[in-house]
């Protein structure tokens, strides 16, 4: 069961006392990361009438005008827009168990279960995996194509609510529900494909366990990530000078754990990591294989991505009708 990061962060801002503030950054570090202070702003901008979220300032201080009037009757001196003498107020002796660290251990007991080693030498299907929102809802898609031909065989979609905030590093736990449901039910259905691309990082991640690699070593299948941007690790060479279909390896405390590749010269470079019973040579050489002449990502890939954008607009355009088909029913009975 994942932690209700929303509702444990107004609990930890209630425990703010009247005349005291603190910073987006010591809730974080509430929740056991400080990585997740743009999160906590987030979740306070949807709650400012239900929380005293006026208690929350930056990290140097700054409030808003609305912020200030609030402090300033609650006894906290406001000049220029900053609290006087910050440290002085500010409350840091929260009651928390800290659900992120809970998290990111189980991103260390995933890297220890991972198999960074292939279980087959042929392919012969490979499948891309990706999520769209429609509001509350994510929309997971999973295309299945013949590898030689990458001609699509099927697609499959699944919407859940999510209501995991976006946390650097913690995307998983965002995404991975719905994901891991649709996967499941194709596992089931023995329609899953020899290896899976998952739309998210594999080692090249803070803790070298990111969502391919938790959705590899939970089904226990085949999985490789692809990212359009680097969350972790230090390229080899500058990837500004990164030629079309040239490798360059990104390295992690000195070992290579994942690689950036640009598919053409016009496109910019993606970042390629094993996630799950797969080495970084065979993900790269099944990543190469996955490309046209045209395609800025693997094509398992691209086919995931349109397949969940188009089921979230059509989920977002039946939730619209029904909300105006009440509303229309509401008029009605007046």
């Amino acid at each position: 069961m994942l932690p209700d990061i929303e509702t444990i962060t107004l609990e930890l801002v209630a425990q703010i006392p009247k005349g005291r503030v603190a910073t987006f950054r010591e809730i974080a570090l509430a929740l056991g990361d400080p990585i997740a202070a743009r999160a906590v702003g987030s979740i306070l901008a949807q709650h400012k009438r239900d929380s005293p979220s006026h208690r929350v300032v930056s990290f140097d201080g700054r409030v808003t005008e609305e912020q200030a009037k609030l402090l300033q009757a609650e006894g906290v001196p406001i000049k220029d827009g900053r609290v006087l003498s910050l440290n002085k107020f500010l409350f840091r002796e929260f009651r928390s168990d800290k659900p992120l660290q809970r998290l990111q251990q189980i991103q260390h007991e995933i890297r220890a279960r991972m198999r960074l080693a292939p279980d087959r030498k042929e392919y012969r299907t490979v499948g891309g995996i990706d999520l769209s929102y429609a509001g509350e809802h994510g929309v997971a898609a999973y295309a299945r194509l013949e590898l030689e031909s990458l001609r699509v065989l099927d697609t499959q979609t699944l919407a859940q609510t999510v209501r995991f905030p976006y946390i650097p590093s913690y995307l998983a736990f965002r995404e991975l529900p719905v994901m891991l449901a649709l996967l499941h039910k194709l596992k089931d259905q023995n329609a899953l494909a020899d290896m899976t691309f998952v739309d998210g990082t594999g080692t090249l991640h803070h803790r070298q366990a990111g969502i391919a690699s938790q959705l590899g070593v939970m089904l226990d299948i085949p999985t490789i990530g692809i990212t359009k941007s680097l969350l972790h690790g230090e390229p080899e060479i500058d990837l500004k000078t990164l030629a079309p279909n040239e490798i360059c390896y990104i390295r992690i405390a000195g070992e290579r754990a994942g690689a950036a590749l640009r598919p053409s010269e016009d496109a910019e470079p993606f970042f390629i990591s094993p996630g799950h019973r797969v080495d970084l040579e065979t993900a790269i050489e099944l990543t190469l294989r996955t490309l046209t002449s045209d395609s800025a990502l693997p094509v398992p890939i691209q086919h995931a991505h349109e397949t969940s954008r188009r089921a979230a607009q059509a989920l977002k355009q039946q939730t619209a009708q029904t909300r105006k088909s009440s509303q229309l029913g509401l008029f009605d009975k007046l």
